[in-house]
């Protein structure tokens, strides 16, 4: 029934939880046993540095911070939510001490620079078996012979008709409307999403105090204020006193800036000025800083009816993926046999459809490629019900009408398939046979296509291309891949397969080797791919071997028994 089909899916998802589960407790241990610990302040500093704590590149604020971990799904507090973010530095740091060792030589990344970006230009000459297809044909006599050989080749996989009972959420989400108030809570609970921060445009004189006398700085810098108010050019006044290098020759212009990007008491004094004002000295840890605000953008949020078309379908979709769960639920607890289906369907005021005989990952009439619903129906035993079971359109429950197992078909009813392939391989003797006596004739030839050209074959020449591409007359080959970038200029293979019904012979023209100037310009990005890998592949290996040292032991037939219930 439909509880043994649930218990066999989720046995395997059980058990990759398990696992998963196992190899957290490895790397926590681990990363005890090295002493690996982050601060407070530390997972402080990647939270609100995190994109989804940040507007315009500002930190959302606390209040923010804890609306935005109540909406998430489940709902998490603070605390657990920073001891995730714990967890993920420690395991970083980790894997930092564990293959921080690892290195990528100058070799390696050449090596691998030339493989992906060397280019060759090739002379191609194949030799298809279609090409001789319409020369030959099929005896009564050989065509036996292949199917008696060959059967399976002929076979009909199982097909099995399926009916199901689907639980539609687009049929739910267009029969909902939300309420004015849901709409409207929303809207507030989320008005962060919906609001781009103030942002203030200054311009600053700093002066430094270092070694000078603090009340002399301050005073300088009173003076210089007060010339600004006075009338003179603010832009001209920090170009010849300003102290600041990053913004002096700009005019002091700080740019565009929002909360929590400037120096505290620069921040808190831009965004209480007027435009144009001219501030009094502002004492920072650095120095005197005379601001010049020129432009104020204030907080702005999109009017709900901009955005309530949006509200409404994600207030709908989560309503309709609900009502279907909760639907599938009920129906699962009412379900054992394809009657019980029937029942429950009807209930409710389903129709149950029906898919016709389909294969093994086929796309399914009335829910199109849907692999789990697939995959559980060619499990199935007659009587079970399989479900809920998530598919592009919502929950589904499937059942098993008409099973239609492998069989090979009579000779009668397949004989232009065996006639057809009995002719392939007659054609592709025959092109292998042409193939073998033009081979030695071109490997020998001083002018590669002249001698094509004699025995009346053609040459496909390839633009310049890397490995990986398609080759004239033969298209995506291994074989001849690894021949044209393997070949001295000017060399010839000998007789090639080059995929399916088609032999080759290959020369290659030219070879376009990289460039120093290439390897400096990619290089580093190959280096860090290839050292990523590497070190992946290595803490892999390594964590694998902490849990046997670890010596979990886990008796699966005891854990399937216990999670089955």
């Amino acid at each position: 029934g439909v509880v043994a089909s649930v218990v066999r899916r989720s046995l395997g998802i059980y058990r990759q939880i398990l696992q998963g589960m196992i190899a957290l407790y490895a790397a926590v241990a681990e990363a005890e046993r090295l002493g690996l610990a982050v601060s407070d302040a530390e997972v402080r500093h990647r939270i609100v540095n995190l994109p989804g704590f940040q507007v315009n590149g500002q930190f959302i604020g606390e209040a923010r911070y804890r609306q935005t971990l109540q909406l998430q799904r489940p709902p998490m507090t603070p605390a657990q939510f920073e001891e995730e973010v714990r967890r993920d530095i420690m395991f970083e740091r980790l894997e930092a001490a564990v293959t921080g060792w690892i290195a990528v030589s100058d070799d390696e990344v050449a090596d691998e620079h030339r493989r992906r970006n060397e280019r060759v230009r090739v002379q191609v000459v194949a030799f298809r078996g279609d090409d001789y297809f319409d020369e030959v044909e099929a005896t009564d006599d050989e065509v036996a012979a292949l199917y008696e050989e060959e059967p399976l080749a002929y076979e009909v996989p199982e097909k099995r008709q399926l009916r199901f009972l689907l639980v539609d959420e687009s049929a739910i989400f267009e029969s909902l409307t939300p309420a004015e108030e849901e709409v409207q809570q929303y809207y507030d609970a989320n008005i962060v999403q919906y609001t781009t921060p103030g942002q203030v445009r200054a311009s600053q004189i700093l002066l430094r105090i270092g070694d000078q006398d603090e009340a002399e700085v301050e005073a300088r810098a009173a003076e210089l204020a007060a010339e600004a108010r006075g009338g003179a050019d603010f832009a001209a006044l920090a170009l010849e006193h300003s102290q600041d290098e990053a913004t002096a020759e700009n005019g002091g212009d700080l740019g565009l800036f929002g909360r929590g990007r400037m120096v505290a008491e620069v921040e808190a004094a831009a965004f209480e000025m007027d435009v144009d004002a001219v501030s009094d000295p502002i004492r920072s840890a650095i120095g005197f800083h005379v601001l010049r605000v020129t432009e104020k953008q204030e907080e702005t949020s999109q009017p709900l009816e901009e955005v309530r078309e949006a509200i409404e379908n994600t207030l709908k979709n989560e309503r309709a993926t609900a009502r279907a769960d909760a639907l599938a639920r009920a129906i699962a607890a009412e379900v054992e046999t394809p009657e019980d289906l029937e029942r429950a369907a009807g209930s409710r005021g389903f129709e149950l459809q029906e898919s016709g005989f389909v294969g093994r990952g086929e796309p399914i009439l009335g829910l199109g490629f849907a692999p789990q619903v697939s995959a559980e129906a060619f499990q199935m035993e007659q009587g079970e019900v399989a479900g809920p079971i998530q598919t592009p359109t919502g929950p589904a429950f499937v059942t098993v009408v008409e099973f239609q197992e492998p069989a090979i078909p009579p000779l009668d009813e397949v004989r232009e398939d065996v006639a057809r392939d009995v002719r392939r391989r007659k054609a592709l003797e025959r092109a292998r046979e042409a193939a073998e006596g033009a081979a030695g004739s071109l490997q020998g030839a001083e002018d590669f296509e002249a001698a094509a050209e004699t025995a009346g074959l053609t040459v496909g020449t390839s633009e310049l291309v890397a490995r990986g591409a398609a080759f004239p007359e033969v298209g995506a080959s291994a074989a001849v891949e690894r021949a044209a970038f393997e070949l001295p200029v000017g060399g010839v293979s000998g007789l090639l397969e080059a995929g399916g019904d088609t032999l080759a012979v290959v020369r290659l023209v030219e070879r376009e080797d990289v460039t120093p100037e290439q390897l400096a310009e990619g290089g580093d990005a190959i280096r860090g791919e290839l050292l990523q890998s590497r070190r992946n592949e290595f803490y892999s290996a390594y964590m694998g071997r902490v849990q046997e040292q670890l010596g979990v032991d886990i008796d699966y037939a005891a854990f399937d028994i216990a999670v089955g219930g």
